[in-house]
Formats: structure tokens, C-alpha cells, sequence
């Protein structure tokens, strides 16, 4: 029983590192790398190569391994769907505060 319980710990780790590693890699290396090539870290094009690169890497190994071909409930994938809008959303707007729907018709208003 002590074996099965450190495979499971082990696992638990890898699947840690890995998740760690995808958004470490996608939205502190990324946008730290363009940054230095001249690029604002805030542009939508860094915005998307940032959001591209995180899906290339969730998303290429689940599609190799066979799992996201296994998921067939439609309620999993609109979860993902409204996650994913979410945590983009939330990126954006995020870093364009000025661009928030409700604060500039505030602002507007206040005029």
C-alpha cells in the first residue's frame, strides 16, 4: 500500500512541475524575452504569443497523449471554454486598466 501511495505523491509532483513550468514559461519568460527584443510587454501582440505559447504547451501533449480526443462530456469543454475567457479577459484588462468597460464609462460620465 506504501508503494502505491509514493507513485501517487510522484505523479502529483510531475503534474506540479509541469503546470508550473507551462505558465512560469508562458507569462514570466515570454514576455520577459520580447521585452528585451524591444517589444511592449503590454502590446497585443506579445499578449498573444504569450497566450499562444501557454496553449501550445497544454494543449500539444493532452492532443499527443490521446487525452483531450477522450473527453467527450460537452459540459468539461464549456468549463475550459469559460475558464480560458476568463483567465484572457482577466489578463487584459489587467494590463490595460484604462480599457475596463465599466471604468471608462465611469470616466466618461464624470467629464
Amino acid at each position: 500500500m506504501q508503494r502505491g501511495s509514493d507513485v501517487d505523491l510522484i505523479q502529483l509532483l510531475i503534474v506540479f512541475a509541469a503546470t508550473a513550468s507551462a505558465v512560469l514559461g508562458s507569462f514570466v519568460v515570454v514576455p520577459e524575452l520580447l521585452e528585451r527584443k524591444g517589444y511592449n510587454p503590454r502590446s497585443g501582440f506579445v499578449r498573444c504569443f504569450v497566450w499562444a505559447s501557454f496553449l501550445l504547451i497544454v494543449f500539444v501533449p493532452a492532443a499527443i497523449s490521446g487525452f483531450l480526443f477522450s473527453v467527450r462530456n460537452v459540459a468539461d469543454w464549456a468549463y475550459l471554454a469559460v475558464g480560458l475567457l476568463v483567465a484572457i479577459l482577466y489578463d487584459y484588462y489587467r494590463l490595460n486598466p484604462e480599457k475596463v468597460p465599466w471604468v471608462r464609462s465611469r470616466n466618461l460620465k464624470v467629464r
